[in-house]
């Protein structure tokens, strides 16, 4: 399995998901989504939170890191690589 290599900017698809996600106060991921809005580059959102891990009651068994979230906001296309 090879490591996706996140580099360079982003663009944002889904502002209003994103800024919902943002404001669940309840969900420890939260502090993810404010990044990634804060943020346009992988570097500057890996930077603040990449390494960062979560504890999601009831979602996992092992913590959520910050990386795995931008991942998931990938595969979902909230973002996308910025051209």
């Amino acid at each position: 399995m090879t490591r996706t290599m996140l580099t360079g900017s982003y663009r944002i698809l889904n502002q209003t998901h994103l800024e919902r996600k943002a404001g669940r106060r309840t969900d420890p991921r939260y502090v993810f989504y404010i990044s990634l809005l804060r943020n346009s580059s992988y570097e500057g959102y890996l930077a603040e939170v990449g390494s960062r891990l979560v504890d999601v009651p009831g979602f996992k068994n092992s913590p959520v890191s910050g990386r795995a979230e931008i991942l998931y906001c990938r595969r979902n296309g909230w973002i996308e690589d910025a051209a």
